[in-house]
């Protein structure tokens, strides 16, 4: 059944993609109703990353997110000025409802065509889902039950099923259910063991673990349900004709390809965040590190520079274009800035490495030198594997900063934040030493760019038919 409104009326407009009250609020005396105005909806919202927030990247407020931009492309199709002040949801219920709060909401609210979709899942702690192998709702609530599972909710929202909304709602389960203002909250409770675990929308609920850097401590279980999300047109104060243009104005938004667009500035990062943050993508991105910082230390060693020399060596291809596609895509802070985990792995990488280097001549020979001696070329062989996989993670890298800096096209600046991030590092390096500069005017950068534009286009690709 679809459940989930976001309410259109004239005199509001209610961007609450997330969940509807549990139950309607009564009505608020300080909401006035207002005339109708087709050239005008005013409406309200309230915090809900990544589907209605305030960006303070750049130190100004700025209201936007995913339901809030698909609002404002649907108000400019109607030629209709859209208003958004803050606002708690229930006041917007009570504004829509307009003293008919006790009716059911098909009684004083047209229902638009569903624009996207939402799917809700339960989150848990890392390595938590085992414990839990049930495959529908039916299972999962009845497991609910009999473990007297501690589940936490948001406060007055409604869930993608009517199964699991009856479940909150049922007196019997009072003492189980630890209802909160917001997800935030809810995982604050659950790394805390305050719950077992909480339900929410799979994007807010990866969005608000992605924004405190605790995906690494929890995961999705595998059962996911979802539901329509529709807006609410006020019959107090709309028309049917206003229905239906809003009905026209999404069918436009689908066929121009806006609703793609929105959908790739503000969901698709979130989920792509959700495998970097992942345990399997760190070490990846640790080993692609370490690995371009060892190849500095090599070549470091065959040129005899100073400590100072492999550091630059070994911090330029691991970290070097990250920084320039940092700068072209005006991406604040720096990553480097945001995260110094990075250049810390390549100074201690450096060091171990610069060691082990002035460590081995004073070992006399034996069996070790003997073997290195043997095998000359299996620490170029291994660095050019570990190469092979820095390349591809940091292609990811820079496809997903692409879409977290809101850059567009996506088709042109994601291959090309790719190779800065995974080759341009290793082209400084180069320039940095003279030697291999002709040999890369030459030709043998030209298929690594080639190899990394081409995984960039296919992992875009990958990312366009799963958001269909």
């Amino acid at each position: 059944m679809d459940r989930r409104l976001i309410a259109i009326t004239l005199a509001w407009l209610v961007s609450a993609g997330a969940a509807a009250a549990q139950n309607p609020a009564p009505p608020n005396p300080d909401l006035p109703a207002r005339a109708s105005d087709p050239a005008h909806l005013r409406g309200g919202w309230y915090p809900w990353d990544p589907y209605q927030y305030r960006d303070y990247r750049r130190d100004v407020p700025i209201l936007t997110g995913f339901d809030v931009e698909i609002e404002r492309a649907l108000g400019r199709i109607m030629s209709v000025e859209i208003l958004l002040p803050e606002i708690a949801w229930e006041n917007q219920l009570a504004a829509l409802s307009a003293g008919t709060a006790s009716e059911p909401r098909s009684r004083y609210a047209y229902f638009s065509k569903p624009y996207r979709t939402e799917t809700d899942v339960l989150i848990l702690p890392r390595g938590a889902s085992g414990r839990y192998p049930f495959h529908t709702i039916e299972q999962m609530l009845d497991t609910f039950g009999k473990q007297k599972f501690r589940l936490g909710v948001v406060a007055g929202f409604v869930y993608a099923d009517d199964r699991v909304n009856a479940f909150i709602a049922d007196e019997a389960h009072r003492d189980q259910i630890v209802a909160v203002p917001s997800d935030a909250q809810n995982l604050r409770n659950l790394l805390a063991g305050v719950i077992d675990g909480f339900l929410a929308d799979r994007i807010t609920a990866a969005t608000t673990a992605w924004r405190r850097h605790e995906g690494a401590r929890i995961e999705e279980h595998p059962l996911r349900f979802s539901t329509n999300i529709h807006f609410m047109l006020s019959r107090a104060t709309q028309t049917p004709q206003m229905l239906a243009r809003l009905n026209d104005a999404i069918d436009e938004l689908r066929r121009s390809g806006e609703l793609r667009r929105i959908a790739d500035v503000y969901a698709v990062p979130v989920l792509i965040n959700q495998t970097l943050e992942s345990e399997w993508f760190r070490i990846l991105a640790f080993i692609g590190i370490v690995a371009f910082a060892l190849s500095g230390v090599v070549l470091a060693y065959e040129g005899q520079y100073t400590l100072f020399g492999a550091l630059v060596l070994a911090a330029l291809p691991a970290v070097g274009g990250g920084i320039v596609r940092d700068l072209l895509l005006q991406r604040e802070p720096l990553g480097i800035v945001q995260n110094p985990e990075a250049l810390l792995t390549v100074f201690g990488t450096v060091l171990a490495g610069m060691v082990v280097i002035k460590t081995i001549p004073r070992i006399r020979a034996g069996l070790l030198t003997k073997y290195l001696q043997s095998h000359a070329r299996l620490g170029t062989r291994l660095i050019e594997v570990f190469d092979a996989i820095a390349l591809a993670a940091f292609t990811v890298v820079g496809v997903v900063v692409v879409l977290d800096t809101k850059a567009q096209p996506l088709w042109l600046w994601g291959p090309i934040a790719a190779v800065l991030t995974a080759s341009f590092g290793g082209l400084m390096r180069d320039l940095f030493r003279h030697d291999r500069v002709i040999a890369n005017l030459r030709g043998e950068l030209y298929p690594e760019i080639a190899v990394v534009w081409g995984l960039a286009l296919a992992l875009m690709g990958g990312r366009a038919a799963g958001a269909r």
